[in-house]
């Protein structure tokens, strides 16, 4: 599997769900991995979960995570940004964060560490 897109939009998946859903990234192979996830109950707990199995996905070039009208918050944005600062093949990144708890201050870091042509991290 080099290339997976999860749909979970509008959906109840709370952080339990968001939590299992993020243990099955854990694909080496992995090269371009879509998910939406906006408009969830999910939070830091499924942003920290996604960034433990991300940093086992050494292949990944391209990621895109829409997690828009969620309670991610902080902690769960500085996980899963340590886990793609550190991925060597990652070129192209783009992060939706629309009314979540991320803090401002959080988003900048992030832009600092993963600071590279291909990123977008949308908070509008």
């Amino acid at each position: 599997l080099t290339k997976l897109a999860v749909m979970l939009n509008g959906t109840k998946l709370t952080d339990r769900g968001g939590q299992a859903l993020a243990a099955g990234l854990n694909r080496p192979q992995l090269q371009d991995l879509t998910c939406f996830l906006n408009t969830t109950e999910v939070g830091d707990e499924t942003g920290i979960a996604f960034g433990e199995s991300l940093r086992c996905c050494l292949s990944l070039g391209k990621v895109t995570l829409i997690m828009a009208d969620t309670k991610l918050g902080d902690a769960g944005l500085i996980s899963i940004t340590a886990a793609l600062a550190s991925l060597p093949e990652l070129t192209e990144i783009w992060l939706h964060l629309a009314r979540t708890n991320v803090s401002r201050n959080c988003v900048e870091d992030a832009e600092r560490q993963l600071q590279r042509p291909g990123l977008t991290i949308d908070v509008a």
